[in-house]
Order: C-alpha cells, then structure tokens, then sequence
C-alpha cells in the first residue's frame, strides 16, 4: 500500500507580481530622471528669487572664456545657430532652451544667442541659482 501526502507542495512561481512591481520601479525612475536638466558646464550663475516650472529641452552654457557648450560639446559662436536646428529639429514649434550664461560675461553673445532663438522661435529660459 503506497502512502500518498494529502497536503501537495506547488513548485509554480507566479511573475505577475513581480512584472508589476519591476513595471512601476521603471516608470518611477523614468519621471524622476526627466525632472533635473543638469547644467552643461559649471558657469556662476546670476542669482534670482523667481523660479521657472517649464521644461527646457536642450542647456546651453556660455562660459567667461567665451566658450559656447551645448550638451557638453565646446562651439564656436558661427557654428552655434545650426547646431541648435539640428538638435531641437525633432521637438516641434517653440522648443525651450535653457541659457547658463555666466554673470561676468558681457553681453554680447547672449544677445547674439537671443536672436538666434528668435529667428528660430525658441523659448529661452535664463538659468539661475537661487539667492540667499
């Protein structure tokens, strides 16, 4: 006579729920990473008590030197408005563009960086840091 256990073990293990979990972590991560545009290059910024909600696309550092940064890559300012056609081409009418100039730069190349946007219908978001 052969004894057979009433209380049979199931070896299956269900996904589901950790398909779900992993699902949410993934999105979770996406949003937040969305959220900060870091700045290209470390520029001292002017200081302001108003803050922004749009989302720029692109950052746009203009350094002391005269050096223009767009996404980490050094341009020269001849260079700068058909880097800015191909880089915000994809992201329809009146992108936003964030602007990291430095405040002890004069102000000819933003004012040669704010015609470019206007030719090109940006939206040009001046970056910031907070004051004290």
């Amino acid at each position: 006579m052969a004894i057979h256990s009433r209380h049979k073990i199931n070896k299956n293990f269900a996904m589901s729920g950790m398909t779900d979990i992993v699902f949410l972590l993934l999105i979770f991560f996406m949003i937040t990473s969305t959220l900060i545009v870091p700045a290209a290059q470390n520029v001292a910024l002017p200081e302001s008590n108003n803050q922004t909600q749009a989302n720029p696309v692109l950052v746009v550092s203009i350094a002391v030197d005269k050096t223009i940064y767009v996404d980490d890559q050094a341009y020269g300012l001849g260079e700068l408005e058909g880097v800015l056609q191909k880089k915000l081409a994809s992201y329809g009418e009146a992108p936003t563009v964030r602007l990291n100039a430095d405040r002890n730069l004069h102000m000819d190349e933003v004012f040669t960086f704010l015609n470019i946007a206007k030719r090109n219908r940006y939206k040009v978001i001046l970056g910031t840091r907070p004051s004290d």
